[in-house]
């Protein structure tokens, strides 16, 4: 008996197909890609080459052809990849180099292209151009049609193409003049009831709880686990959450990208050990090929690698997956549950390189609309479903996010779930049994104990404080177990993706551009105030800086931020904060004399008795205390301590009274730590101590200070008291959860995994 083919877009859609018992289980179910690469592999003995081949050729032709213009690359960086990428786009689809770069970049590029081609021939080797080319060229030789019948799937859903380039479209071109379709679904838009959780969600944690407590809920009610389904907009980031919290609400899930291989860890599990036996394989396989080649295989490629290996996860549970993974599908669900709804993940922003931009990506590469495709997207959600839960953070980070467009504002109904609580909480209500593990029994015990334990951590053993700064100490002040988590546990937040600078870089990159400009004026010994002058020094500065800063690929929002830093530097735009800085100089410069006895940067330090002590070296590690102050003038009889902050400031005011309140109540040392040095290593001269902040609807302002008059002996003492206070609570291991805060615990880094939400209940200390 001949077989059927079916040709289909998916490896999704083809698992389905062999599902489908209207189709003999003998017929072959495959996707074009595969397809593809069988007719080659079966017809050709030249070695296919992948990405990471191909970047690590690049990276050699670079380097040996002195390619001036990329001679700043490395083996392993992200560029070559594009670079690589970029060549087989334009052989896949015919387009000349000409239509996205020119000047030095097209002339390197050619020169790279020209090497390269001379290489694949000398070592017979293939890449993906090449492939679909050859399978091409040869379709009538390589196909041999020996099936009964062939069914091609519609490669068009929607706003979704499935073809990934010109040369694939002609070779499916062909295959389709020979077959029938396999008949899809229609999308319909509106069938499900779109339904919203009553509960605010503040972020991702939020997010993937209430999906949770949804889930939980629904099977409570009688729902079968096969009718679940939650899917999320961006699974690199849900899928670890969700397995994080699992266990929290007593359930079993999976994800269908499984784990990294990456996060574990001398694991001697039989099925972790496989997949690291394969990765080795694989390595082992490269460095052969790589010898042959005469290539180079970095550190940081076999580390990429190793980021591309995963873990499958048991189907145990329900299923967390992602919305392109439906698309085109015939199974329905009775409840899908859709989490990173907010406009900053669906529709997922554009991406430019250096090389093209994403709209040259969708006019000659086929790259999908992102708007369009995740209109498709949430088309087939509604399809599939009877009831479709959407979940919208409010915040990431401290950045407000808003719902995205594609969600409408109406919602048919509504779903509470305050009642369903974590294994924890009711731990906390005695509602939940006990187990037998001796140590799992006593952390269930301490969840409902008035006192905090061990577990809340207290009476943790082994830490030291021998060096301390004012940042530790504010956060041990703040909230002891924040303190122990991220100062000396070292434990990382989750990643939260960034598309241009985080937060932190933000204003690392602000400092750095007031301290440059700052020394330049020192060094030059410029007096000048002339506006337009220092205006065109700080812009040039700006640009040194953005590239002593710039880490990632270079995109849209790096230049966007650094747009807005520079406004009304060298246009007619409001002043941005460079120029703030710049005229905010203007007004004092003569009083601090043009910086000449500024320090940026000042390191100081102090020893176990709080008096200064001079470090020998970098390596010096005989100090208590040890800090750096932005600003340091050492003028005749003052002393002015400046600390640059990025805070927003009401411009009426000019100050903040919760940071004023915190300065004065030293809750927040680092003004005071500064004074303690100061006022011992330079006495007998007046000092100006204060946080200065550009964001502001006008000019700068010193939003909080520390005046001769708050730090007196008093004070001094109070602030000596706390520190060595600190540092025995520190070595006592007095690390109990500070709820004296809920702003804080709202915003913190690990309240995901500090059972906030239970020990804000019990007899949490009070800072």
């Amino acid at each position: 008996m001949k077989q059927n083919l079916y040709i289909t877009f998916s490896n999704q859609k083809a698992r389905e197909l062999k599902q489908d018992s209207s189709i003999n289980p003998l017929d072959k179910i495959t996707t074009l890609d595969n397809f593809i690469d069988t007719l080659f592999e079966a017809n050709s003995f030249n070695i296919v080459i992948d990405n990471v081949v191909g970047s690590s050729i690049i990276c050699n032709i670079i380097q040996k052809n002195n390619i001036k213009y990329f001679s700043y690359l490395q083996d392993g960086a992200n560029s070559l990849s594009i670079i690589f990428d970029y060549i087989i786009k334009c052989k896949r689809n015919n387009i000349p180099f000409e239509k996205t770069i020119s000047g030095n970049k097209l002339e390197a590029i050619v020169q790279i292209d020209k090497k390269y081609q001379e290489f694949k021939a000398t070592h017979n080797l293939s890449d993906k151009a090449d492939v679909e080319k050859s399978v091409l060229d040869n379709f009538n030789t390589y196909f041999k049609n020996e099936y009964k019948n062939i069914f091609v799937s519609e490669f068009k859903i929607g706003n979704i193409n499935y073809i990934t380039s010109k040369l694939q479209q002609q070779i499916l071109d062909k295959i389709t003049s020979l077959a029938k379709t396999i008949p899809t679904k229609t999308t319909t838009s509106n069938k499900a009831k779109i339904i919203k959780p009553t509960n605010e969600v503040f972020d991702n944690i939020d997010e993937i709880k209430t999906a949770i407590k949804i889930s939980k809920k629904l099977l409570e009610d009688g729902v079968n686990k096969d009718d679940i389904l939650i899917v999320a907009s961006d699974i690199q980031e849900y899928a670890p959450l969700y397995k994080l919290f699992l266990d929290e609400y007593g359930l079993k899930g999976y994800s269908s990208i499984g784990s990294l291989l990456s996060s574990f860890y001398n694991s001697k599990d039989p099925k972790v050990k496989a997949v690291f036996d394969s990765y080795k394989i694989q390595l082992k396989s490269l460095q052969a090929l790589y010898k042959k080649l005469n290539l180079n295989l970095s550190k940081t490629t076999k580390e990429n690698i190793k980021a591309s290996y995963y873990l499958l996860d048991e189907k145990i549970g329900i299923e967390l997956t992602e919305p392109n993974q439906l698309v085109g599908l015939d199974k329905t669900y009775k409840h899908i549950i859709f989490v990173g709804t907010d406009i900053n993940h669906f529709p997922p922003k554009a991406k430019d390189n250096f090389l093209y931009s994403y709209k040259e990506d969708v006019e000659y590469f086929y790259k999908n609309d992102y708007f369009m495709s995740s209109l498709t997207q949430l088309d087939e959600l509604k399809r599939l479903s009877e009831n479709l839960y959407i979940i919208t953070a409010s915040y990431s980070g401290k950045k407000e996010l808003s719902s995205s467009i594609l969600i409408e504002d109406k919602f048919d109904d509504t779903i509470d779930v305050t009642n369903i609580k974590s294994i924890s909480q009711l731990a906390f209500e005695n509602k939940t049994i006990i187990p037998n593990d001796s140590n799992t029994k006593e952390y269930y015990q301490s969840i409902s104990l008035d006192s905090l334990t061990k577990f809340d951590g207290m009476q943790i053993s082994g830490i030291k404080a021998n060096h301390l700064s004012a940042s530790s100490i504010n956060q041990y002040l703040s909230c002891p177990l924040a303190y122990l988590y991220l100062k000396k546990l070292k434990l990382q937040p989750p990643k939260r993706t960034t598309e241009g600078f985080d937060v932190m870089e933000q204003g690392s990159l602000m400092h750095l551009c007031f301290e440059l400009f700052g020394r330049y004026i020192k060094e030059n010994h410029i007096t000048s105030t002339d506006k337009d002058e220092l205006y065109d020094i700080m812009y040039q500065i700006s640009i040194k800086a953005y590239k002593m800063r710039q880490k990632d690929e270079e995109n849209i929002y790096h230049q966007i931020f650094l747009s807005n830093l520079q406004a009304g530097l060298k246009n007619d735009k409001q002043a941005g904060l460079l120029a703030k800085f710049v005229d905010y100089y203007i007004q004092i410069a003569k009083d601090i004399k043009y910086f000449a006895n500024t320090e940026f940067e000042k390191e100081f330090a102090l020893d176990n008795e709080l008096k200064p002590y001079k470090l020998k070296d970098e390596n010096d590690t005989n100090y208590f205390i040890k800090g750096f102050i932005d600003r340091f003038d050492n003028l005749d009889n003052k002393v002015n301590i400046i600390d640059y902050k990025s805070k927003k400031i009401d411009s009426k005011s000019g100050k903040d009274k919760e940071t004023q309140n915190k300065v004065e109540e030293l809750k927040d040392v680092q003004l005071a730590l500064y004074m303690l040095y100061v006022v011992q290593q330079y006495p007998n001269k007046e000092y100006h101590s204060a946080m200065l902040s550009f964001k502001t609807d006008t000019k700068a302002s010193y939003f909080a200070k520390l005046s001769d008059e708050i730090y007196n002996d008093e004070y001094e003492q109070k602030l000596k008291q706390i520190i060595f206070d600190t540092k025995n609570s520190i070595e006592n291991g007095d690390f109990g959860f500070n709820s004296s805060d809920e702003q804080q615990c709202k915003w913190c880094d690990i309240k995901h995994i500090c059972h906030q939400s239970v020990l804000k209940g019990k007899n949490a200390r009070v800072g």
